[in-house]
């Protein structure tokens, strides 16, 4: 589930350097890092003919972390590097004759490292300038090592391999004006790889990381779009905003009609556990526009769409972290209401769509729905699936032993929590999470709530999905046709994770250029099944 999810934290590669790099011989500025479209870094930095300085802050989930370096040397020629963590330690390295010597306190170690390298620290935006010069037209790709200094930290090696390659030349606009940029692409290990960007004269603009949500942006370039040339957009639906009110909650969110005339057939979407926005995102951390695409898929073919920013997220009022599971059902109670009273929807024919904890809520309001859609939907109740999830994700054989060194940790905490909801505690000492909220799911037996739906349901489950594991999908159709229903169907979706991206590992359909990307079939399953169903 979404609030439980398993987070395998990627390291923030935010630095390069090396390379010839006579651009940027004397240059100065300040280059921005967003996640997401949010604000959270900033660094200075002065290239010199002796190195490079720079002084950066990163302020996340209202901690911050200052970072300074300096390189000292010139590209290929290197012969110190310093770097200074505060809150945090100092690192020093010297660059020899085949090897890259470094020290954090007493702790000295010596690596080999051979030509052509580049140096990467983390966090540290402007040394993706010295790899410009790697690669030409003439050259288009080079293998190098990559030297990540604060990798000692934590006990790793700092020398990794990677691959640089020539890209296309794209076009942007800024302030109306075209920039044409030539784009590098850098693959490292664990599927990780990023598009670097320069102009003409080889200046560093953008960096894109899409793995990890990351953009850095040199200052006066904030604001650089991908061109659309004479490309209009063009829509197939109309929005309306709104606001219901659920007590003293106000609830924001967009109604997507269909042009023409109505009354429309209706879906309302329902995210995972977690604060979603109506796109089904959490920012920074898990943004996939799932219901966006839905919006724009399910209005083509005549079907009224709506979609909410939950609880104290985005537009609407209100705390998601103090909120019951009857909190959140009754939301869902007053946003049917809306639709059915709409003049344009069409009464007879509202479906919903829940994915994950979502896929909880649907069946308990299914005397109010004509058809019924579960993403990635679990068979018993989360206190069960979440040390289901535990054990599924340990056993798996490409789990690294550092991250399931994380998962043995959380292991007391998980279970120290679930002993807290059972026996009534109000506040958990060991987990952020509302335990009102898991008891209130800890009652829930969704076997049971399935047994009376009478309903068309479509479930899709991606044979993937470390959170809930394929099993379950069968599961909840033989309840549904235990109890009478004969209008059910289940697809698996082959290397799709439980957010119904692309499994990452193994799988040739995976692009760590496009991590977000959405396996597209699970749309087309929900449009062709619509059509027939609701």
């Amino acid at each position: 589930m979404n609030r439980m999810r398993l987070l395998v934290v990627l390291v923030l590669i935010c630095g390069l350097c090396s390379g010839v790099a006579q651009a940027s011989t004397q240059d100065e500025g300040i280059f921005l890092l967003f996640l997401s479209g949010m604000e959270v870094g900033r660094e200075e930095f002065s290239f010199t003919s002796g190195g490079l300085e720079t002084k950066g802050t990163i302020t996340m989930a209202g901690q911050s972390l200052t970072i300074r370096t300096n390189l000292e040397g010139r590209p290929y020629s290197w012969e110190e590097y310093g770097l200074t963590l505060t809150p945090g330690t100092t690192i020093t390295g010297n660059f020899k004759s085949g090897k890259f010597d470094v020290q954090v306190g007493p702790l000295r170690k010596s690596y080999s490292l051979t030509k052509p390298y580049v140096v990467l620290d983390n966090n540290v935006l402007a040394h993706y300038q010295y790899l410009l010069d790697l690669v030409s037209p003439e050259e288009p790709s080079v293998e190098l090592q990559v030297v990540v200094p604060s990798l000692v930290l934590s006990n790793q090696d700092p020398i990794i391999p990677g691959e640089l390659r020539l890209g296309e030349l794209v076009l942007y606009e800024l302030n109306g004006a075209e920039v044409p940029l030539q784009e590098h692409i850098l693959s490292l290990p664990g599927g990780l790889a990023m598009r670097v960007f320069a102009t003409e004269a080889n200046h560093l603009v953008l960096v894109e990381i899409p793995m990890q949500g990351a953009e850095i942006v040199r200052k006066e370039y904030v604001g650089l779009k991908k061109s659309l040339g004479t490309q209009q957009a063009q829509t197939h639906w109309i929005e309306e905003e709104f606001r219901v009110a659920n007590g003293s909650i106000s609830l924001a969110g967009t109604l997507a009609l269909p042009l023409g005339p109505g009354p429309f057939p209706a879906v309302l979407l329902n995210s995972g556990s977690g604060p979603q926005d109506r796109h089904g995102n959490t920012p920074p951390g898990y943004v996939t526009d799932i219901f966006t695409i839905m919006v724009e898929r399910l209005t083509k073919i005549g079907y009224a769409v709506l979609c909410y920013d939950e609880r104290g997220v985005g537009e609407s009022t209100g705390d998601y972290a103090a909120a019951s599971l009857r909190d959140l059902l009754s939301d869902v109670d007053v946003l049917l209401d809306y639709l059915a009273q709409h003049e344009q929807i069409d009464e007879s024919r509202i479906g919903m769509l829940g994915h994950s904890e979502g896929a909880y809520f649907a069946p308990l309001f299914a005397d109010r729905l004509g058809a019924l859609i579960l993403l990635a939907g679990a068979s018993i109740p989360l206190d069960q699936i979440m040390v289901e999830q535990l054990d599924y994700q340990e056993a798996q054989p490409w789990l690294s032993t550092q991250e399931k060194a994380m998962l043995q940790e959380y292991r007391p905490q998980l279970e120290k929590f679930l002993q807290e909801a059972q026996t009534g505690v109000e506040v958990s000492t060991v987990l952020p999470l509302n335990l009102q909220w898991l008891r209130e799911h800890m009652a829930l037996d969704p076997v049971k709530n399935l047994q009376g739906v009478t309903a068309p349901v479509l479930i899709i489950h991606g044979d993937r999905d470390l959170k809930v594991m394929p099993y379950h999908a069968e599961a909840l159709a033989k309840a549904l046709e235990e109890g009478g229903n004969d209008q059910v169907t289940v697809h698996y979706l082959e290397g799709t994770t439980h957010e119904f991206l692309f499994f990452p590992y193994e799988n040739p359909h995976f692009d760590a250029l496009d991590p977000w990307r959405l396996n597209p079939v699970l749309f087309e399953l929900i449009v062709e099944w619509l059509q027939q169903s609701l």
